[in-house]
């Protein structure tokens, strides 16, 4: 999360997190504080302004398993360690937090099956295989960070239950949200619950960032802005091909299902559609 007096912008993993960070420190300054983590009720005073950030589900989970495949993220690591994880779970940071949640994780025993599907960033079989395996309620719990025991685990995905968790919960606070169970109490928490001023898409991210932060009332010098549309992107995976190139129609169906909530409120498209042709144009 980058904190400054003006915006609060709250990452979400392999949306473009890095770079948007990059722009919103060199414009209106700030600090990291942790990454990806909950928003403090502390922030909630003032005028600030919250930015979040989202991505096309299908090209997310495609992003994702080639970040794995270079032998990277938080996924990668839960998934192909044998046993009980005890490193890398912020003990330092949230020692009570983390206790709580390594006394109720269950050991992994399918690192191996992991291992084998991140062999080659450009092998569409070995991603559709972990996609299947991310989606199937025997591999849940290898994948931790309290997908598993999240009663709607079993009609949304992994970018959903990270993106409720962000976007709709304070830190420390998921009380209301694992009492969702279906779609329809889904839509209607994240309806009243999310507190996100405005969203940046990675697919048009430094369009959406420069609309954003004219909606907080915030200049930017025209030749700042002719600059930062030309900036390259930071902190890319290994991923050699579009989102298309992986996937069949089952896997397009299982993404489209699993991130109905996503796909609906930003209008994204399955790569069959055109999706990786066309930039989502539906209101945020």
């Amino acid at each position: 999360m980058f904190v400054s007096d003006r915006v609060v912008f709250v990452e979400l993993q392999k949306t473009g997190c890095t770079h948007i960070r990059k722009l919103l420190k060199e414009i209106v300054g700030g600090e990291l504080i942790d990454k990806h983590n909950q928003a403090g009720s502390h922030l909630f005073t003032g005028d600030r302004f919250f930015l979040g950030s989202i991505r096309n589900p299908w090209d997310w989970y495609v992003s994702h398993w080639a970040y794995g495949c270079d032998g990277k993220g938080t996924v990668y690591f839960n998934v192909t360690t044998e046993g009980w994880r005890g490193r890398g779970r912020g003990w330092k940071k949230h020692p009570m937090q983390t206790l709580a949640e390594f006394l109720q994780s269950r050991p992994n025993r399918h690192a191996h099956e992991w291992r084998r599907t991140y062999r080659d960033a450009n092998d569409p079989g070995a991603f559709r295989q972990w996609l299947h395996m991310l989606h199937d309620p025997t591999y849940w719990p290898d994948v931790g960070e309290g997908y598993w025991k999240w009663p709607a685990s079993r009609v949304a995905g992994l970018l959903t239950w990270r993106y409720m968790k962000l976007f709709t919960c304070r830190e420390g606070g998921l009380g209301a949200l694992m009492s969702v169970a279906t779609p329809e109490q889904l839509a209607a928490h994240e309806s009243r619950d999310c507190f996100i001023d405005c969203f940046v898409r990675n697919e048009r991210l430094e369009s959406d960032l420069l609309d954003a932060l004219a909606r907080a009332n915030i200049a930017v010098p025209p030749a700042t802005v002719e600059e930062i549309r030309q900036r390259p992107k930071t902190n890319a995976s290994s991923k050699k091909h579009g989102a298309q190139y992986y996937y069949d129609a089952a896997a397009e169906r299982l993404v489209a299902e699993r991130e109905k909530l996503i796909v609906e409120k930003f209008g994204y498209l399955a790569p069959g559609a055109g999706a990786c042709d066309r930039r989502a144009t539906a209101p945020v």
